[in-house]
Parts: structure tokens; sequence; C-alpha cells
């Protein structure tokens, strides 16, 4: 970010109205980029702050984190929001203002780390879901989860086909079937079960540890939602856990503070199903590619690690849903896809 851009906050900060720190003196004790944000540390006259400045869809964003902060700082689950300003003096885009949080980043090999994200995400997940007025934008359900999905295979499919890959179209389309079918007999287990609080981006990089409990960052897409499907979200994208111990550990931890008796059912269909979402995210991007993108130095300095990532994903999905591999049947395919004009 740039010294300009920093006094530009500086000077927000020190004079406009809507500013909680104007006319007190306002030091900037560090600045870093996030995604999507940027965010810089400071102290104003003792009292240490985090500015959010929003680079993509702030409106929405910050209005979410500053909702799940008001409703979570009162319980240590999150930092405590002071000002959330749509139309800053002097800025181009939303800036949320809130406390800084001391404690240290959680670990994934400590045991304590994840019983401590996962009794702060059942008390998110059990909260009353009155106190929130947002819907997160993550499905509320398995049968939105699966229409927004199988929706965009469609697409996947038709140009599978006409690029030339009719085998990698046969091998998504029955995982398209199994994981149907898999929908079809499971919805029942969600029948009873209604959308309540959720983080919306549950990670251990957004998990601070104090002492034994946790505090949790980033709250941009809060709101109701599926807990099922923010607990598999995480499982799924912490493959990094040291070992199926530290995943059992924190399932486990997590499930001892919800009182649902078809939760881990539900969490385990999310979990056959995140791969074939996985996969159908990396052929949407190939797809979407321009022909100049396609040309382009960068593009083919990229494709060794593009093609090993569309390779791990078709197994990863075939092994979820349990259908035979494949995935060598329409190796060469995979390649294809890769070439400049497929």
């Amino acid at each position: 970010m740039t010294d300009d851009l920093t006094t530009a906050i500086h000077t927000y900060l020190t004079t406009a109205p809507a500013s909680g720190f104007a006319g007190q003196e306002v030091r900037v004790v560090d600045a870093w980029r996030g995604s999507d944000n940027l965010l810089w540390r400071i102290d104003a006259g003792g009292e240490d702050a985090i500015v959010k400045l929003y680079l993509d869809a702030g409106q929405a964003r910050g209005r979410r984190q500053l909702d799940g902060q008001r409703v979570f700082a009162p319980l240590s689950l999150a930092p405590e929001p002071l000002w959330f300003d749509r139309y800053p003096d002097g800025l181009a885009r939303q800036v949320l203002v809130y406390r800084w949080a001391a404690g240290r980043n959680a670990s994934a090999g400590n045991r304590d780390d994840l019983a401590a994200l996962a009794a702060g995400a059942a008390a998110i997940h059990n909260h009353d879901a009155s106190t929130v007025r947002r819907i997160s934008p993550h499905a509320i359900n398995l049968n939105y989860f699966w229409r927004i999905l199988a929706g965009g295979l469609t697409p996947a499919l038709r140009w599978l086909e006409e690029a030339g890959c009719p085998r990698m179209a046969d091998l998504v389309r029955a995982m398209e079937t199994s994981a149907s079918a898999l929908v079809a007999d499971t919805s029942p287990l969600w029948q009873d079960s209604l959308p309540a609080p959720i983080h919306g981006d549950l990670r251990l990089e957004h998990a601070l540890i104090q002492g034994s409990r946790v505090r949790l960052l980033d709250w941009e897409l809060f709101g109701l939602g599926d807990p099922a499907l923010e607990i598999a979200t995480f499982l799924h994208r912490e493959r990094a856990l040291p070992g199926s111990a530290q995943h059992k550990h924190f399932l486990a931890s997590y499930l001892a503070h919800r009182d649902d008796a078809a939760l881990a059912a539900r969490i385990a269909v999310y979990d056959r199903i995140l791969p074939l979402s996985d996969l159908a995210f990396l052929i949407d991007g190939v797809r979407k590619l321009s022909p100049a993108e396609r040309a382009s130095a960068e593009f083919a300095s990229t494709v060794p690690d593009l093609g090993n990532l569309l390779r791990r994903a078709t197994d990863d999905a075939l092994a979820a849903l349990a259908l035979a591999d494949w995935s060598a049947v329409a190796a060469d395919e995979i390649d294809l896809l890769l070439k400049p004009n497929p």
C-alpha cells in the first residue's frame, strides 16, 4: 500500500466527523494487505485499534462483519467494533474500525487450540438465530448447496464435450449422478434443521487464541447459514491438519458442544460432495479463460501445477463419492484442456 493511502487514512481518522478519533493524536503502528482489504493497526490516545479498508463489496462485507462483531464481541468471540463508515471522507472505499485483539495464532498441531476453536464455532452455531438479521452468502441447507453446484456443472459438461474431452465429460457426469442420488437419499436429514448463525469463513488463520478461548476475525461472510456446511468446509479446507487424529479431535470437540443427533451425518454428506465442488470450480476457471490469457507466458508457467491440481481434484472427487478410479482414462484430456486453444 502507498504512503499516500496511509496519509489519507490518518487524515480521515483525525478529521472526519464520523471518526471516533477525530481531534486526537493518532499513530500508525503497522500496515498490511489482507484478502480484498487493507489494514492498519493504530494507536489513538493509548487505544489500540484496527482500520480495515475494503477493496471489494465493502458495503455488504463491512455490514456483515459489523453485525457479527456486534453480536459476538460481548461473548468474547469477536473483536469489539467501533464504527463502520459507508462513505468515509477522503476515501474511495468503506471503512470498518474495531479494537485490536491480542492473542496468538491457532496451531493445527495443538489439540487445545483445535478444541478452543471447536468450542467457539459451536457457541456461534448455538446462538439465538433471532439476533441475526442477515443471511450468509453460503447455502442454508443441502438442497440449496446442490442446486448451486449442479447448476454450475451444466455449462462445464457442455464445454468439456465441445472442447473434445468426452471421457472427462462422462467422468464428471458420473460424479454428478452419484452426488445427486446422495442428495436425494440424505435430504431428510435436513428436514428439522433450521438456519443458524455461522461465522462464514471459519479458518485456522482467522482464530486468535487467548488463554483457553478463541476469538475469531474476519466476519465478512457472517449471517444465517448451515452449521454442518461450515464445519465440513473447515475440515475440507484444513486438510493440512496433521493426521486424521487431529481431524477427529476437532470434530468430536465440536459435536460435544452441540445437541443435534443428526449433525454428524449432515457434516459427512457435505464431506462427500465438497471435493466435486472443488473440481467444478477448477474446470469453470479454465473454461472462462480468454484466448489471450491462454496464450500468455503467465498461463504457460502455471500449466504443470494446474494440471496436477485438476488430476488431484478428480481423484479426490472420485474417492469421496466412492466411484471407480477412472481418472487415468481422462488424464490425456486434462492435458488437452490446458492447451492454448482447446
